[in-house]
């Protein structure tokens, strides 16, 4: 029977034969996972998702990966957004398990159905608008967050609420993660997590 650390060796030559072989970085990481190396398991579920945004299973492996690095907030992140795209599919295990992991996090479990923003607090809804993140009806931002296509799609897709909620999250993602943001490749770090966060991956 093949042991862990050669079923890591194996697919991780398969990963990196084929970069866009879903279930070979899926594989990869769940072998880490098992192995007692969630620090290592993460960026192969980060894989799975670039690949496919919507496999509701590496949500939960990826947020399961972040808790045993120690990165809570970033855990809450991921497991909010694949509970969420677990509903819409209608994957219940990994709902159900991405329900519990939230809890035992502390972190608020998400209804089916957001509630829309608070327009008492934020600005009128939109006819014809609706968030990607959390399908409510606006606010709508007043202006692209920065110059871009990013930008652009941010405006275009994301309410003010949503987009709030980024900015503090954000930030903790840059100090967890000590993202030096003058780095290109920390800006590509920092757009994967916030394109995650808004549901635009």
């Amino acid at each position: 029977m093949m042991g862990l650390e050669e079923r890591i060796q194996q697919m991780r030559q398969l990963a990196e034969t084929d970069p866009n072989d879903e279930m070979a970085h899926f594989s990869l990481g769940s072998a880490l996972l098992d192995a007692g190396r969630p620090a290592e398991a993460g960026p192969s579920f980060q894989r799975v998702l670039a690949i496919n945004s919507q496999n509701s299973k590496a949500y939960q492996l990826l947020g399961e990966s972040q808790i045993g690095a120690g990165h809570r907030d970033l855990a809450i992140q991921t497991l909010t957004n694949g509970y969420r795209i677990a509903h819409r599919k209608g994957d219940l295990m990994p709902m159900k398990r991405m329900g519990e992991l939230l809890e035992e996090l502390d972190a608020p479990v998400p209804s089916v159905g957001m509630a829309k923003p608070d327009v008492g607090t934020l600005g009128p809804t939109v006819a014809g608008f609706s968030c990607r993140r959390c399908g409510g009806g606006g606010p709508k931002l007043k202006e692209r967050p920065f110059k871009g296509p990013l930008g652009e799609r941010i405006l275009a897709e994301v309410c003010e609420g949503c987009w709030k909620e980024w900015v503090a999250m954000g930030t903790k993602v840059i100090n967890e993660l000590r993202l030096p943001m003058f780095d290109p490749v920390a800006q590509e770090t920092y757009d994967k997590h916030m394109k995650e966060f808004l549901m635009l991956a």
